[in-house]
């Protein structure tokens, strides 16, 4: 098998990512199926350790803040997060490389028969995010990691990833998306995320909206979890003192340390919320006998790589590559970019998806624009170009319609002066086209 056979086999498996699975497909998502599989590779989740994170936005930035800490740390560190950007690899990694085609191979070639022996059983067909799923824990296993950041998928609750058994809890932003899936309301949503807390497991969460934040401290209360929040009394808190275009200085007075002046290369407000969510998350392990110094916490915060996240890939004129997919991330990109990059032109690439809720997200980041670029990701889950310029009319009438979406790039970068912002966001499939488009991240 070679390693395009592979990724083959895998994504001939049921993806919920990039088909809408809706509330009928939710019904059939358990644990099950997760819980067999490892069982038959002897519960590899079972032999090392690790921290969970759940949440609507910054996930998976809070995720690769966490783990690049641990790595300066010295402890070998496995990251599992999803989607990817360029490469199915990307998901997998172990001190900040991904997992190596070969291993991809083998992985896939011992998995393949556990996975073919659940079809048409009761249980019912893996997907593909619980394959992953799967071949990360058998990595992380086979690899000998010392510690593992693990983030959810979608939800939390019935999330493959939800067999682990965490030192440790983070939760993000809770916003409203994926309501099909996991309810209309911020109640219920936050309900879902917090299904990954688990008795007497300590968690940290992001500043909240009330009705989320109720929903964690009664879980919590219930699971006997002792439950830290950011910005509160007994929280960590975050000071912003500068924002610059390939950087942000920021100060976290953390529960075990302060931590002052830290250069991050990951801009805006919500992503030094994420660092510090990140270091309370860390700070949590001391509990566990993992102590984490005041220089890890420096040298992992200033060296995380994260891309795709307000991330500045050229300049004259700027382009700026962002997977906001919803109206929280609309709105951060928004501050973001008149913070960072203020009083410019700008071009926006936009391309969302069919679940989501595109007026929404036009009505955060439009107003910002002089013209906007509607395109499709390739993504069955992608909003037609032409729907999603009826719904952004209102919001920006300098609009036109691209795809494929290389071709709405070079449409604004044909447009674009040299001082201008050509920012390219709604999804992070758009994002990740665009890199491709730009010759950039590792293929597969």
């Amino acid at each position: 098998m070679t390693y395009r056979e592979a990724v083959a086999y895998l994504e001939s498996l049921i993806d919920y990512e990039r088909t809408p699975a809706g509330a009928a497909a939710a019904l059939v998502w358990n644990l099950d199926r997760m819980r067999h599989m490892l069982k038959a590779f002897g519960d590899p989740h079972l032999g090392f350790r690790c921290v969970h994170i759940a949440g609507t936005k910054g996930k998976g930035s809070t995720a690769a803040m966490a783990a690049s800490i641990l790595t300066a740390a010295g402890l070998r560190t496995g990251l599992y997060t999803s989607p990817h950007l360029v490469s199915f690899r990307e998901r997998i990694r172990i001190d900040g490389a991904t997992v190596a085609p070969e291993e991809v191979v083998a992985l896939v070639a011992e998995v393949r028969p556990v996975i073919e022996s659940l079809e048409g059983s009761e249980l019912g067909a893996p997907s593909f995010f619980e394959a992953y799923t799967l071949l990360g824990l058998l990595h992380f296993a086979r690899r000998q990691a010392d510690l593992a950041v693990i983030e959810t998928g979608l939800g939390g609750r019935l999330d493959a990833t939800n067999v682990v058994v965490p030192l440790a809890c983070a939760l993000t932003r809770i916003g409203r998306d994926h309501t099909q899936e996991l309810g209309d309301t911020i109640e219920q949503i936050a309900g879902e995320k917090a299904g990954i807390i688990k008795n007497g497991v300590s968690v940290i969460s992001a500043p909240q909206q009330r009705e989320a934040l109720e929903v964690f401290q009664d879980v919590c209360l219930e699971r006997r979890a002792q439950l830290v929040v950011v910005g509160e009394a007994a929280g960590p808190r975050v000071f912003v003192t500068k924002a610059e275009p390939d950087r942000q200085v920021f100060t976290i007075q953390g529960t075990r340390g302060v931590y002052t002046d830290l250069a991050c290369p990951l801009l805006g407000a919500h992503q030094a919320e994420n660092a510090a969510v990140a270091v309370g998350l860390v700070e949590m392990l001391a509990a566990h006998g993992i102590e984490v110094r005041e220089d890890a916490v420096r040298v992992g915060i200033e060296s995380v790589s994260w891309p795709g996240r307000f991330q500045i890939v050229r300049r004259r004129p700027y382009v700026v590559l962002d997977g906001a997919h919803d109206e929280l991330g609309a709105a951060a990109l928004a501050a973001t970019l008149e913070s960072v990059l203020p009083s410019r032109r700008v071009l926006l690439v936009l391309g969302t998806g069919r679940d989501k809720r595109a007026e929404l997200i036009a009505d955060r980041i439009c107003p910002l624009a002089d013209r906007v670029i509607l395109t499709a990701s390739s993504s069955p889950r992608a909003l037609d170009a032409h729907e999603l310029q009826r719904k952004v009319f209102r919001h920006c009438r300098h609009t036109a319609a691209y795809t494929p979406v290389s071709l709405a790039l070079r449409e604004a970068l044909d447009q674009a002066k040299r001082e201008d912002v050509v920012v390219v966001t709604g999804s992070l499939y758009v994002v990740g086209e665009a890199m491709r488009a730009l010759g950039m991240g590792e293929a597969d």
